[in-house]
């Protein structure tokens, strides 16, 4: 109880009333006794030690008001709770006690939060999960009847969003995956579409291509995503102008990325400062996991229409560009 700062609020100000009671009323008493004598209007006599004496015993019953109080206090509350509560009634405490309880407040919420996100990547680990098991049962299906591989561009594309990950370090010069993990949380959807395995999900991938050195103050390396993609069994082609791979252009990109989809395989595509995933194409549009922003993510897009979005995005007070792409396959 004594640990309640609004509590013991209360009774500072209780206790800071009786203290200026002390101090007022025997002065004023005595103030007004000095202003009867220098007005005459108390005669020498019995009547005027009457009155002086009546106002000396109201001045020492109001010095002796806390002690009272204390010893009331100490009669009825025997574990001596309130009096306790009462001595610790000061400013002091009171600061301390509700810093302590705004921490504790505080930590309470960042336990919801941090809750709410694990909750939140359980759902879309069981929703990826079902996608991957209803990809899988699509081949079965498929086998039976002798048809070909099965195709990404059903939809059956594990999604997963950077901005869900706040909570989760990066690393120590780049903060959470939230602000610097496009490109392991990109090929994190990669690796659990084409490998059909939800266990590659943002935050392994970030902490093994960590290991391998791929991540950055700028955040993650092309050259060791493409690595990393490599050791999990996949095949790469890269044409990047930031990283000197290949030969880009855009007329090149918007062929090769259209064929790799059309062939059932996926395209982490870089742009300025940022990376995402081209999953696959609905109605000869290209389908987009925009790591970065969920709205974008809704919409389907033509190459143009693509290019011409990315260059509509700032970085830095700079528009953006298309600076590459990996084709990754089996």
């Amino acid at each position: 109880m004594c640990e309640n700062s609004s509590i013991l609020s209360m009774l500072l100000l209780v206790k800071n009333f009786l203290n200026l009671l002390t101090i007022i009323v025997p002065i004023v008493l005595i103030l007004y006794t000095m202003l009867d004598l220098i007005k005459n209007q108390i005669d020498v006599d019995k009547k005027y030690l009457k009155v002086i004496g009546k106002r000396f015993i109201y001045a020492v019953l109001i010095f002796l008001v806390p002690t009272v109080i204390s010893l009331v206090i100490n009669e009825v509350d025997e574990e001596n709770k309130y009096l306790t509560c009462y001595k610790e009634a000061t400013t002091e405490n009171i600061k301390y006690y509700r810093a302590r309880e705004e921490a504790e407040k505080k930590k309470e919420e960042e336990q919801k939060n941090i809750e709410k996100e694990k909750a939140d990547l359980k759902r879309k680990q069981i929703e990826n999960t079902r996608n991957v098991l209803s990809e899988q049962n699509k081949k079965k299906e498929e086998d039976k009847n002798n048809s070909s591989t099965p195709n990404i561009n059903s939809g059956n594309t594990c999604i997963y969003f950077q901005g869900d990950y706040a909570s989760h370090s990066y690393n120590s010069s780049c903060g959470s995956i939230a602000s610097c993990g496009c490109g392991t949380t990109s090929t994190a959807v990669i690796l659990c579409t084409m490998l059909k395995d939800p266990s590659y999900e943002p935050i392994r991938v970030t902490r093994e291509v960590c290991k391998m050195g791929g991540c950055t103050a700028g955040g993650s390396s092309m050259n060791v995503l493409i690595k990393y993609l490599n050791s999990k069994g996949l095949k790469t082609e890269a044409h990047d102008t930031h990283y000197s791979l290949g030969n880009f252009s855009n007329a090149k990109a918007k062929t090769d990325i259209y064929n790799a989809l059309k062939n059932n395989n996926m395209v982490l595509f870089h742009i300025t400062r940022h990376f995402f995933v081209l999953s696959g194409l609905e109605n000869d549009k290209i389908r987009i996991v925009q790591v970065g922003n969920k709205g974008q993510s809704q919409k389907t897009y033509t190459y143009e229409e693509l290019k011409a979005m990315v260059e509509s995005m700032t970085k830095n007070g700079k528009h953006r560009v298309i600076q590459g792409y990996v084709i990754v396959s089996k």
